[in-house]
C-alpha cells in the first residue's frame, strides 16, 4: 500500500463510525443556499402582507368596534364605546374603539390585603421542590410584580396617571403594530426555511386572523377585570396579561405549522464540499 491509499484510508477512517457507518455532517453545520427566486419570496411577502393590511385597515377597526359592541351587549351593557381617532405613526387617520368603562384606585386594605398575598406568594415559590422550578419562577415574578404594585399605590397613588380607557386603547394600538411586524417576522423565522409555500401564506394568514379577531375580545376581558378590581392591577395585566398572550399564541402556531410533514422534511440537503462532519446528537 502507497502512501496515497494510506492517506485516502486515514480519511475514510475519520468519517467512519464504531459500527462501520458513516458518520454525517451535524445539521448545524450545514449552509442553506438561497435562490432570487426564494429571497423574492422572503422580501416581497412580507411587503404585500403590510399593503394588504393598511389596505384593510378600516374592515379591521370596523370589526373591533363590532366585536366589543358585541362584548358590551353580552355583559349587560355596562360601558359604552366611542371612536378615537389616532394619526401619529400612520399612513393615514384612522379610529380605534375607545372603551368608556371606569376603573377605580385601589383602598388601603386593598393594597395591604394584596401585598399580603404577594408574599404568601413569595413564600410559596421557595416550598415548592426544584422539580418545579418553572412554577417557582413564576410565583416569584408574579409576587414581584404586585408587591410593587401595592407599594406603589400606597406611597403615591396619585401620581398614577393611566387609566382603563387609556389601557385599553394603548394595547389596540399595539397590536395594530404587530399586524404589520408579523409578517417581517416570519420571514426571519420561517419564510427562510425551504418549507411549501402554501405552509408560508398559512401561517401569516392564520396569525394575523387570530390577532384581528382576538384583540378587541382579549382587551375588553381584561378591561373587566380591572374595572371589577381596581387600578392596582393594571401593572400585573399589562406586563403578563397584554401583548404576552398574543406573542405566546403566534409561537403556538409558528410551533404548530413547524411541525407539519412534508416531502421536504430534511431542509438542508445539499452537500457540504469538505465532507461529513460528525453528527454530536
Amino acid at each position: 500500500m502507497n502512501t496515497q491509499q494510506r492517506l485516502d484510508l486515514l480519511k475514510s477512517m475519520r468519517y467512519t463510525g464504531h459500527g462501520g457507518g458513516l458518520i454525517r455532517m451535524h445539521r448545524a453545520m450545514r449552509i442553506e443556499h438561497f435562490s432570487r427566486m426564494r429571497w423574492a419570496w422572503i422580501i416581497g411577502l412580507p411587503l404585500l402582507c403590510n399593503l394588504v393590511t393598511l389596505k384593510l385597515l378600516p374592515s379591521i377597526t370596523g370589526l373591533w368596534f363590532e366585536l366589543t359592541r358585541w362584548s358590551i351587549a353580552v355583559t349587560g351593557g355596562m360601558a359604552d364605546v366611542s371612536a378615537l381617532r389616532v394619526q401619529e405613526g400612520w399612513t393615514r387617520p384612522m379610529a380605534l374603539p375607545w372603551l368608556e368603562l371606569s376603573s377605580s384606585t385601589p383602598s388601603f386594605w386593598q393594597c395591604w390585603g394584596n401585598a399580603l398575598a404577594a408574599l404568601l406568594l413569595l413564600l410559596l415559590s421557595f416550598v415548592i421542590s426544584q422539580e418545579r422550578m418553572p412554577a417557582r419562577y413564576l410565583l416569584r415574578l408574579l409576587a414581584i410584580i404586585q408587591g410593587c404594585s401595592c407599594l406603589y399605590f400606597c406611597v403615591m397613588p396619585a401620581a398614577f396617571s393611566h387609566s382603563l380607557s387609556d389601557y385599553h386603547h394603548s394595547c389596540l394600538e399595539f397590536v395594530l403594530a404587530l399586524l404589520l411586524l408579523v409578517p417581517w417576522i416570519h420571514a426571519l423565522t420561517f419564510y427562510i426555511l425551504d418549507k411549501p409555500i402554501w405552509h408560508k401564506l398559512l401561517l401569516t394568514l392564520l396569525s394575523m386572523g387570530y390577532l384581528c379577531v382576538e384583540a378587541p375580545l382579549h382587551y375588553f376581558a381584561a378591561a373587566l377585570a380591572l374595572h371589577f378590581g381596581s387600578l392596582l392591577f393594571m401593572p400585573l395585566i399589562f406586563i403578563l396579561g397584554s401583548l404576552m398572550v398574543e406573542v405566546m399564541m403566534l409561537i403556538a402556531l409558528y410551533g404548530w405549522v413547524m411541525s407539519w410533514d412534508t416531502a421536504s422534511a430534511d431542509l438542508f440537503r445539499r452537500p457540504s464540499p469538505r465532507g461529513p462532519h460528525v453528527d454530536t446528537n
